[in-house]
């Protein structure tokens, strides 16, 4: 076998392998499954669907939203955070806010 004609193929087979792998990675990417949709025409299993969905609803709504009302129930405090600054600051209110009160300028000397 001439030794020129394997170097011609090496890098065409090469270039081959390599789009070959960039479009099974872009396929693999862009591919997603569906499931299959099914119309089932029995009432009983209907009508068992409609009913549980409708009680959930009804829960939510009227249980925990209107009587227990659940959206306004708070939680106890479960940590603090406390941090210590060291350094200088100085601040000024300015011009448009009333003094600070001479009980409570202590807090910002």
């Amino acid at each position: 076998m001439d030794p020129s004609v394997s170097e011609v193929t090496k890098p065409s087979k090469i270039k081959m392998l390599q789009h070959k792998a960039i479009e099974s990675i872009i396929n693999h990417v862009i591919e997603y499954e569906t499931p299959k949709v099914v119309t089932v025409h029995n009432p009983s299993i209907g009508l068992l669907r409609r009913s549980l969905q409708l009680g959930v609803v009804l829960y939510v709504g009227l249980y925990q939203l209107w009587y227990a009302q659940g959206y306004q129930e708070f939680a106890d405090m479960e940590s603090s955070v406390t941090t210590k600054v060291k350094g200088y600051s100085q601040s000024s209110l300015g011009s448009k806010h009333p003094p600070v009160p001479p009980n409570l300028r202590q807090m910002y000397e």
